[in-house]
């Protein structure tokens, strides 16, 4: 077997977690992890994740060859996005997880925060205009990698 197939197999493994982890822990995380959000916000993060989760049967739905290419075409959590500011023509890379691995020091930012619900689903070589604490951002998605071994502590 093809070494980049057989790491498909761990891939595919954590993107099934991800399925179950929102299938059966949802009220759990919604009680831990949105319960300081306004209602709209709620709102806006329970559509994502169901446009998440339908992403995520779509993509496991592949065979090997069309996942591996999928990966680098939509964020996911577990995704290192790179990104450039339109404004100055900068870069940045910052990789979206679950709100327990979050470490804004390393760019690691948890996908329910304001930067990580934007970049979510967002595809390759899209515009975005992210809502900062000081306004926007006009930034273009250049590069996307999926390399995710982590996950939800017990607790």
């Amino acid at each position: 077997m093809n070494p980049s197939f057989k790491a498909l197999d761990g891939t595919r493994t954590h993107l099934v977690n991800q399925l179950v982890f929102f299938d059966e822990q949802y009220p759990f995380f919604a009680d831990t992890y949105l319960l300081g959000l306004t209602y709209h916000d709620r709102r806006m993060m329970d559509a994502l994740l169901r446009k998440y989760t339908a992403g995520l049967i779509s993509l496991l739905a592949n065979e090997d060859t069309a996942l591996q290419e999928k990966l680098h075409q939509v964020v996911l959590i577990g995704s290192s996005v790179k990104v450039e500011f339109e404004e100055d023509g900068s870069t940045d890379l910052f990789t979206v997880v679950y709100p327990t691995e979050s470490d804004p020091d390393n760019n690691r930012i948890s996908f329910i925060s304001p930067i990580g619900r934007q970049l979510l689903c967002a595809e390759c070589n899209s515009p975005l205009v992210l809502e900062v604490p000081d306004g926007t951002q006009r930034i273009h998605v250049r590069e996307i990698k999926y390399a995710y071994i982590g996950g939800f502590d017990d607790q």
